[in-house]
């Protein structure tokens, strides 16, 4: 969505799972070789234009010194600062997931 903050992700391939879907976009939107560690949530929310189903993964780099690409225009953000970053209306469950992990404050 133009303007907002998101993760790396997109459709499944036929005959691909949501978690080789997620290595795979990592790998092509942001240049990143990723493991999966395994499922953190599934979320369904409805747009106006349609519904989505969301897969989130736990992920590492398999290099924990590798940065994505800068031609992708990802950058890797602070848990801390994940609060003051708007993201799509569908990322708000995953966003409170990870501010009560962090103990971050979200208001």
């Amino acid at each position: 969505m133009p303007g907002l903050w998101e993760f790396p992700g997109g459709k499944c391939e036929p005959g691909e799972t949501p978690e080789e879907a997620a290595i795979r976009e990592c790998l092509e939107e942001t240049g990143l070789v990723v493991v999966s560690l395994g499922l953190r949530e599934e979320i369904r929310h409805n747009y106006p234009h349609g519904p989505v189903h969301l897969s989130y993964f736990n992920a590492m780099t398999e290099d924990q010194k590798s940065e994505p690409d800068p031609a992708s225009g990802f950058i890797w953000v602070e848990a801390k600062d994940l609060p003051t970053l708007e993201f799509p209306p569908a990322n708000a469950p995953i966003l409170d997931s990870l501010a009560l992990q962090f103990g971050l404050n979200v208001e």
